[in-house]
């Protein structure tokens, strides 16, 4: 299966992972530059992650995440004199963007996005070379106070280790969430959603238990599922990985979660089987297709974190 673009998310939402894909086409040129591997504050569909356990959507009213220390000169990486020269905006961007990348992308050098409220009639676009100097980005809201996304770029034409593994997974699900019912609620406007692993029964009307296979499957397709899943555990270990690459707060905040409450990991066969999984991550995941949508919402989940993933499929 051909993956004209691939990413994955963190979101602060819930304890799930959760995958998308859409069949939007993408301009050639695009689907032949990069791969997108980031966690994000979006809706409550999609997912994200912070550095340490405040929820995203109390962030508008603290600092404390970007506080900067206007008086730290050892957060500047260029002399005193250039700084000397850069207006007020930038000098406090600059700041920003030392301050946050101690917190996030400790090991590498992020640019910083400052995205407004206000519409512009020029749609905004990357250019290219911006990523010349660095591939990390981390997003934020115009007064500095969210960090909305953490995003990191992989070009295609140098695919490496991450792009393949995330294409392997990527597929796996696909193929597995096919195999699942369609899941209906109040909340749905349009596609397709399906669960992978195990859903709790902390709603009202909804009991905990696996998601189960459709009824209609051929026995090729049951055990095309039974070899797939098989390979989870490989794949958990993965996004663990990439979690921690982002966030090790975040990755330790959904781990302590689910030790907490005793729940198996996606990745695991059966409930009662949840401590063959050293290292669970989240307990289901949650994959949507066909240009999903749904009312707005948001959810009130135990944890502030989710990791998801988001391709487009050809």
């Amino acid at each position: 299966m051909p993956m004209s673009k691939r990413f994955n998310i963190v979101h602060g939402t819930g304890g799930q992972l959760g995958a998308q894909g859409s069949n939007n086409e993408l301009q050639e040129t695009d689907k032949e530059r990069f791969s997108d591997d980031f966690i994000q504050s979006i809706n409550s569909d999609n997912l994200t992650d912070i550095e340490d356990s405040a929820d995203l959507t109390d962030m508008d009213d603290s600092d404390d995440l970007t506080e900067i220390d206007e008086s730290d000169e050892e957060l500047i990486e260029i002399s005193q004199e250039t700084f000397k020269t850069l207006s007020e905006r930038a000098k406090k961007t600059l700041k920003q963007t030392s301050s946050l990348a101690q917190s996030y992308f400790s090991s590498v050098s992020p640019l910083l996005l400052r995205m407004q409220k206000c519409s512009k009639k020029i749609p905004f676009s990357i250019e290219l070379q911006t990523f010349s100097r660095s591939n990390n980005i981390i997003v934020i809201s115009d007064s500095g106070k969210k960090v909305l996304c953490l995003i990191q770029f992989h070009p295609l034409a140098g695919a490496d280790s991450v792009c393949d593994q995330l294409s392997r997974l990527i597929e796996d699900l696909h193929v597995m969430a096919s195999h699942q019912s369609n899941l209906r609620n109040k909340k749905n406007l349009s596609g397709r959603i399906s669960g992978i692993g195990f859903r709790g029964g902390y709603e009202k009307g909804k009991s905990a238990g696996t998601y189960a296979l459709r009824k209609d499957l051929k026995p090729s397709q049951i055990e095309l599922d039974r070899i797939l899943q098989e390979k989870l555990p490989s794949h958990n270990r993965f996004i663990s990985h990439r979690f921690r690459h982002f966030s090790q707060a975040a990755y330790d905040s959904n781990s302590k979660a689910l030790e907490e409450f005793g729940l198996p990991s996606w990745s695991n066969k059966a409930w009662e089987s949840y401590n063959n999984e050293p290292t669970p991550l989240c307990s289901n995941v949650i994959v949507t297709s066909n240009d999903f949508s749904n009312k707005a919402h948001c959810d009130k989940d135990k944890n502030v974190f989710t990791y998801g993933i988001f391709s487009y499929i050809d």
